[in-house]
């Protein structure tokens, strides 16, 4: 049997650990796109994000593991569907260190933290420079309550937050949080001091936080996006933010990436902007190393898959 490995995400030298660990069966790394048509061609299991043209070189493909955790971004995903054959991905190692990061942003608009450092940079100690916002009291809402959103949850409640969630059917809950129905997304704007963007990126998502929904948000309030670009009108989202009409925003994911030279987000005082990078840590790299390896070993045992994807859903 034949693995390809399509992607330096986990590092190079991960083929060689597989090899090791699976030594009767054949592992290529490929990662241009020539590589990639040229090994598939009797590959059984690809690694990585295929295009369409690569899938459709595979015609002995059996399985397709995304070695990140958004499918959405996968070129051949409708071919893999149709194909019938499964997707996975490597859900789970991103959650905590993208809730970190959700707070992070949090605590840093809270308390002024892009002052602060441009302060010490200027070597300036402006004590009455300085309104800071507590947040024990306030209100998170968080748009879809998936893993990462439940693990924001927990930090939050931790902080003496009170939090409100909306998703259209979670798989599990956290003591202590109101979740509503997508029918109520219109009353989670309207409640939330802190408005955080969790939800996955599909056709029911895109651009749902439009002009109308921000105007919901009180003028003292943050939007944070934490998920994927596409879900918020940046657009809309910046005029609110130059106009006033928004305490502050912070972007871990936006559309495109990165934001155009002249987006104020780069520079607006009231606005973080982090490169699609919250989840990277060796800790999160090691997860999804250890996923390929509990998975391959499930695959050759002729198991059932874990972490398995729905590609018509594209999550």
């Amino acid at each position: 049997m034949k693995v390809i490995l399509a992607s330096d995400h986990l590092g190079v030298e991960f083929v060689g650990r597989l090899r090791d660990t699976f030594p009767d069966t054949e592992f290529a790394l490929a990662l241009s796109e020539e590589e990639m048509i040229r090994e598939v061609a009797d590959a059984e299991v690809f690694l990585g994000w295929p295009s369409k043209k690569v899938f459709s070189a595979g015609a002995g493909l059996k399985w397709v593991h995304c070695i990140g955790t958004g499918i959405d971004n996968v070129e051949a995903l409708g071919d893999i569907e149709a194909s019938g054959i499964p997707i996975t991905n490597a859900r789970g190692p991103h959650t905590e260190p993208m809730a970190d990061h959700t707070m992070l942003f949090l605590l840093s608009l809270a308390h002024n933290a892009k002052k602060m450092l441009d302060d010490q940079a200027k070597g300036e100690w402006d004590t009455n420079g300085y309104d800071h916002v507590e947040v024990s009291g306030s209100v998170m809402g968080i748009y879809g309550f998936g893993m990462i959103a439940r693990a924001i949850a927990r930090r939050a409640l931790g902080f003496g937050m009170k939090v409100i969630a909306v998703d259209p059917g979670p798989d599990d809950d956290v003591p202590g949080v109101n979740i509503w129905g997508l029918d109520r997304l219109d009353d989670l704007f309207r409640a939330s001091d802190w408005l955080v963007v969790a939800c996955p990126l599909l056709p029911e998502t895109h651009m749902t936080v439009d002009a109308r929904r921000i105007a919901l948000l009180k003028s003292t309030s943050s939007l944070i996006v934490i998920s994927r670009g596409g879900i918020v009108d940046e657009g809309d989202l910046s005029d609110a933010l130059i106009a006033g009409n928004l305490a502050g925003v912070a972007l871990d994911a936006t559309d495109p990436e990165p934001p155009a030279a002249d987006s104020p987000f780069w520079s607006h005082p009231n606005a973080l902007i982090s490169s699609h990078s919250s989840a990277l840590t060796p800790e999160m790299y090691e997860g999804r190393r250890q996923i390929v390896v509990d998975n391959l070993r499930h695959y050759l045992n002729g198991e059932e898959l874990i972490h398995q994807a729905d590609a018509g859903k594209g999550y």
